[in-house]
């Protein structure tokens, strides 16, 4: 690839972009955001490198929801043609993306294949807006609006991504592995070499690579009573650190074999700070250190009930001990802005409650 390739992403041929809307219960929310991106997309730079292809498909098997179609024809898109089919493995399998638009779709959809990239919006169901007869569509505009944002938001992100960035992928590293020490993470020596932006190959050189298992974080927030569940505990890795070893952060833990992410922050919340979750809500995916490892973590805001939490947990086999603090939500944001809350994954965690710390307590308020 050069860099006029780069600089220039008009001169490779058109691919194929494949978007799937998931919803349950009511389909409304997918059938409306498959009407807005099949509006918006054409519109947009994207189009000038992808041909298509958006569907919309449900847990369970709905109808076209007449109020959807009502409320998009107002605003001058006509989707009565749409369908939104019983989602399958197939659907998923040739998806490049795949958003949820409700929070039963974000915890229950079907695993997503190796390669597809996963969204979630949630949304609340308009079809169950405590209103009266006269006002029926009144939930299902603010709707329309609210994925008309979302969606023009997705495409100036993809826009700026495939405006910044290289198409690059797996297939333009060459790595060869091997293991010079396993013991509670493990250290590889790698041989590698990969294409350069301005074309051909790289010389071959050599890196270690600290390797750890896929992990998670949650930060517990209650929306009641606009508080947040922080734990203080020692980490090995700030031994260096002039205030101590002991870090205030947000529950984590590892990804074991057969588990979603949602569950391990289910289980790290329970075993950690004494938390059940209620709701989830996917935050972002962050890779912590990839100069030198491969840590990545997926974050998560988790709505509970912070009443009566608190004291000393952590499994002791784990030499886990860990302090649970419940705070208010300015004492949180306090602790972030004079650096008592330092490690990268919570201050991004509590960065995006700052950013949607309103809507989220609207919605988790209904």
């Amino acid at each position: 690839m050069s860099r006029a390739e780069v600089a220039h992403p008009e001169v490779v041929d058109k691919k194929r972009l494949s978007i799937l809307f998931v919803c349950t219960g009511n389909a409304c929310r997918s059938q409306i955001a498959e009407g807005w991106a099949r509006y918006l997309l054409p519109k947009s730079d994207l189009s000038e490198m992808f041909d298509f292809y958006i569907a919309s498909a449900g847990l369970e098997t709905h109808g076209l929801n007449t109020n959807a179609v009502l409320v998009m024809q107002e605003a001058g898109l006509d989707i009565s043609a749409q369908t939104s089919d019983l989602l399958g493995a197939q659907q998923l399998e040739h998806a490049d993306w795949v958003i949820t638009l409700c929070d039963h779709a974000d915890q229950y959809c079907p695993d997503i294949p190796a390669g597809v990239k996963r969204l979630h919006w949630g949304l609340a169901d308009p079809a169950k807006a405590d209103i009266s007869a006269d006002d029926v569509l009144t939930p299902f505009r603010k709707t329309r609006e609210e994925v008309a944002q979302l969606m023009q938001q997705w495409i100036t992100e993809q826009q700026v991504n495939f405006a910044c960035c290289a198409s690059f992928t797996v297939d333009d590293v060459q790595v060869h592995r091997e293991t010079v020490y396993q013991g509670f993470m493990q250290l590889q020596q790698v041989q590698l070499k990969h294409r350069l932006f301005e074309g051909g190959w790289s010389e071959t050189f050599q890196r270690e690579l600290l390797v750890r298992h896929q992990a998670v974080m949650v930060l517990l927030y209650d929306p009641e009573r606009d508080a947040v569940v922080l734990i203080e505990q020692f980490r090995v890795g700030a031994l260096e650190d002039k205030h101590g070893p002991w870090l205030l952060e947000m529950v984590a833990g590892i990804v074991e074999p057969g588990e979603s992410l949602q569950e391990v922050a289910s289980r790290e919340a329970l075993e950690e700070a004494g938390c059940k979750v209620q709701m989830l809500e996917r935050v972002t995916q962050v890779w912590t250190s990839p100069g030198g490892s491969n840590e990545n973590i997926t974050l998560f805001c988790g709505k509970v009930d912070s009443f009566g939490v608190g004291g000393v947990h952590g499994l002791a086999e784990e030499h886990e001990n860990i302090c649970v603090r419940v705070v208010s939500y300015e004492v949180a944001m306090q602790a972030l802005a004079t650096g008592i809350i330092r490690d990268a994954s919570s201050t991004i965690a509590m960065q995006w409650l700052q950013l949607n710390r309103d809507e989220l307590r609207k919605r988790w308020n209904e």
